[in-house]
């Protein structure tokens, strides 16, 4: 996504809402998350989480993507409010979100069914970094390594993304207010974690 501006991507995100309300009028809210908020410069694609009342089936919401042609790909993740989501996928929604539609109300109410993060979870997902880095450096076939290399780099991202959020707290009450400035601190710490692993690790890799 490095050749698109933030206002390119806004308004995209603000067709494509409108498609999915057309498609699904029992939306009740359209969540952007993860590294196109975080960290557009470096996103692949952009993940949205949509909750309505009633789910369609879920070609429709590919079809209402579909429809319009984005010119990056996305992710669409269909949930009910009374549906139980596994807390890491709730963690990563709520480290960095732009709400597109609704109120907020329902994203924010899955926070109050988590436990805070915590610095052994960032810690874990550095060592596992470590780990996928040096099978990617085994790795003849060039494609499995790039690939091996992009999962590193994702996990580091995460490890910055749960230490930060673990620095700021993720008390409760808190997670309204605190999310445009939990995003602005992600933002910086991937950046500077991108430029070192770049600069100190991909590159020598790339030209050795």
């Amino acid at each position: 996504m490095n050749n698109f501006g933030v206002k390119d991507l806004d308004m995209w995100l603000k067709k494509i809402c409108e498609r999915l309300l057309n498609y699904d009028p029992d939306i009740v809210e359209i969540i952007q998350f993860g590294s196109s908020v975080y960290a557009p410069e470096y996103a692949r694609d952009v993940d949205i989480l949509v909750i309505t009342r009633r789910s369609k089936d879920y070609d429709v919401y590919l079809d209402a993507v579909d429809d319009i042609s984005p010119p990056f790909n996305i992710d669409v993740v269909v949930v009910e409010p009374t549906k139980e989501l596994r807390e890491d996928f709730v963690r990563s929604v709520l480290g960095a979100f732009n709400i597109l539609y609704g109120s907020g109300e329902y994203i924010l109410s899955y926070a109050k069914r988590l436990r805070d993060p915590t610095f052994e979870e960032s810690k874990s997902m550095l060592r596992v970094a470590r780990r996928i880095f040096d099978l990617a450096k085994e790795t003849v076939e060039p494609l499995d390594r790039d690939r091996l290399i992009r999962e590193a780099f994702d996990s580091l991202f995460h490890a910055a993304k749960i230490a930060v959020m673990t620095y700021l707290s993720t008390e409760i009450s808190r997670w309204g207010t605190a999310e445009k400035n939990t995003s602005r601190a992600i933002q910086l710490a991937i950046q500077k974690i991108h430029r070192h692993a770049t600069r100190k690790i991909f590159l020598p890799w790339r030209i050795s």
